[in-house]
C-alpha cells in the first residue's frame, strides 16, 4: 500500500544477476508455510510448489503449519494426503500442529525453533515459486544480502478486477523496488521472503498481536541496516476475481501497517521513520483521491489538485509498465484500469481506519473453497506453542515427530 505518489522509476536492481551454471546450493533451506482451513486444492498446489523446488532433498526441510485439536483435523488429514501424493525421497517434510490460532506472527514464533536451516524462508499456502527461486535467494544471501524476497504476481484472470488487480500488483512492486533505490528503505514482504537464521533473530519475536507482521519486520530491519535485495525469481499467487475481498484484504494491509507506524513510531531510528512516513503520506494521498476528484466537479479550485494527483498516480503506473517484466502481467485493459481501481481502493483506508477504531485484530477471507465456502486469508495461522506429540511427519524425518529445536551455541528459540 506504498505505491500512490513513490517512485516507480528507476527501479532498485536485482540482488544478483543470476546464478551461475551448475552451480549446486550448500546451504541447509527451512521452508516454513502456514495452513489454515485452506481447501484440498490449495493444499495441493502447494505441495505440487514444494515438489518442484529445484532444491536438494537433503538441504530441504519443509515444515507446513497447521492447527492442532479437532478443529485442525481436517487441515491434518487434507495435508497428510498431498504431501503422500508429492513428498520427495529424502525430504525433510514435517506437518507441526500448532495449538490455539491468532495471527500468522504468532505461528511463526513458535516454528523457528524447529527450523534447522542456516537459511529459512516465508511461503504462504498459495503461493508457488519459481523452481529456481530457492537457489537464486540462497546465491544472492551468500554474495551479502542479509534478506531477500521475490516478487508475488496474480496469475492470469479472466474478469477485470482481476485484471486490474494484476496491475496494480506490478505497480506496488515496482514502487517497492524504486523507494529502494530513491530512499535506501524497504518494504518487505510477508511472503516468498529468505533470510538467514541470523537475520530472522533480528525481528523475533515476531508481532503476534497484529496482521501485519511483515510491516514490522520492515521498520525493525530498516532500523537494524541490514542489506536487503529483490529475487529475479517470481512467485504466482492466484487471481482474485471479487472486488469486495480485494478491497478488505487492502484494508487489513492498510490498518496492520498504519498500527505498525503508530505503535513503533517513538522507537523508530531515522531509516524506519522515513519508511512510515511515506506509508502514511503515500495512503493520505489514496484517500485523499476520490475525495478530491469529486470535489472538483464542483468546486474550480480543487481541480488543479485533483490533477495533480491523478498525473501523479498516472505516472506510477507508466513507470511500471516501462519494464518488460511487468507488462506482461496484465493486458492493456489491465493497465487502463489501474488508475480508476485505485479511486475504488481509497475506500479501503477509510475501512482501514473504522477497523483500526473498533479494536479490529483478524484477518479477512481473500479466497472461497470450490463449493463456496469460505476460507481464511492465505496464512493466516498462529499457535500458542508446539506440541512433539501432536506432529506428522513425513520423508527423512520419521520417527522425530515434532523436529528438533535448531541449535548453534544454543536454541534459537522464545
Amino acid at each position: 500500500m506504498t505505491d500512490l505518489l513513490v517512485p516507480t522509476r528507476p527501479l532498485h536492481p536485482h540482488a544478483v544477476a543470476g546464478v551461475p551454471p551448475g552451480r549446486r546450493p550448500t546451504r541447509r533451506l527451512t521452508v516454513l508455510t502456514p495452513l489454515y482451513r485452506e481447501s484440498a486444492a490449495t493444499f495441493e498446489r502447494s505441495a505440487r510448489a514444494i515438489a518442484a523446488l529445484d532444491y536438494p532433498d537433503e538441504l530441504l526441510q519443509v515444515l507446513w503449519l497447521v492447527e492442532a485439536g479437532a478443529a485442525g483435523d481436517q487441515d491434518a488429514a487434507r495435508a497428510g494426503a498431498a504431501m503422500a501424493a508429492y513428498r520427495r525421497a529424502g525430504l525433510d517434510w514435517r506437518l507441526l500442529r500448532l495449538p490455539g490460532m491468532s495471527p500468522k506472527g504468532a505461528a511463526l514464533n513458535h516454528a523457528f525453533p524447529y527450523a534447522e536451516g542456516e537459511v529459512i524462508a516465508i511461503l504462504d499456502a498459495d503461493v508457488v515459486p519459481a523452481p529456481g527461486q530457492a537457489v537464486e535467494a540462497v546465491h544472492a544471501l551468500e554474495q551479502g544480502h542479509a534478506l531477500v524476497q521475490a516478487e508475488e504476481f496474480s496469475e492470469p484472470g479472466t474478469g477485470l478486477t482481476a485484471r486490474a488487480k494484476a496491475g496494480e500488483d506490478a505497480v506496488w512492486h515496482a514502487s517497492v523496488r524504486g523507494l529502494k533505490r530513491l530512499a535506501g528503505v524497504h518494504v518487505v514482504a510477508g511472503s516468498s521472503v529468505y533470510a538467514w537464521a541470523t537475520t530472522w533473530d533480528l525481528v523475533r519475536p515476531v508481532r503476534s498481536d497484529d496482521v501485519e507482521e511483515s510491516y514490522h519486520w520492515s521498520l525493525r530491519l530498516m532500523g537494524a541496516g541490514v542489506e536487503t535485495g529483490f529475487l529475479a525469481s517470481p512467485s504466482r499467487v492466484t487471481a482474485t476475481e471479487r472486488p469486495a475481498a480485494a478491497l478488505r484484504q487492502r484494508a487489513r494491509w492498510t490498518r496492520g501497517q498504519l498500527r505498525a507506524v503508530a505503535v513503533s513510531w517513538r522507537e523508530l531510528p531515522p531509516r524506519g521513520r522515513l519508511l512510515g512516513a511515506v506509508t502514511v503520506g503515500s495512503l493520505a494521498a489514496r484517500a485523499a483521491l476520490p475525495v478530491v476528484c469529486a470535489g472538483a466537479v464542483a468546486v474550480r479550485r480543487l481541480r488543479p489538485a485533483a490533477l495533480a494527483l491523478l498525473l501523479a498516480d498516472a505516472a506510477c503506473v507508466l513507470g511500471a509498465r516501462r519494464d518488460p517484466a511487468y507488462r506482461q502481467r496484465t493486458d492493456t485493459t489491465g493497465w487502463a484500469l489501474v488508475v480508476p481501481w485505485h479511486m475504488v481502493g481509497a475506500f479501503a483506508v477509510y475501512l482501514a481506519l473504522y477497523e483500526w477504531a473498533r479494536g479490529e485484530r483478524g484477518w479477512h477471507s481473500v479466497r472461497e473453497e470450490p463449493s463456496g465456502g469460505a476460507a481464511v486469508a492465505v496464512g493466516a495461522v498462529a499457535g500458542a506453542g508446539v506440541r512433539a506429540n501432536g506432529s506428522a511427519s513425513y520423508g527423512s524425518s520419521a520417527g522425530d515427530s515434532a523436529g528438533r529445536p535448531a541449535s548453534e551455541g544454543g536454541s534459537r528459540g522464545d
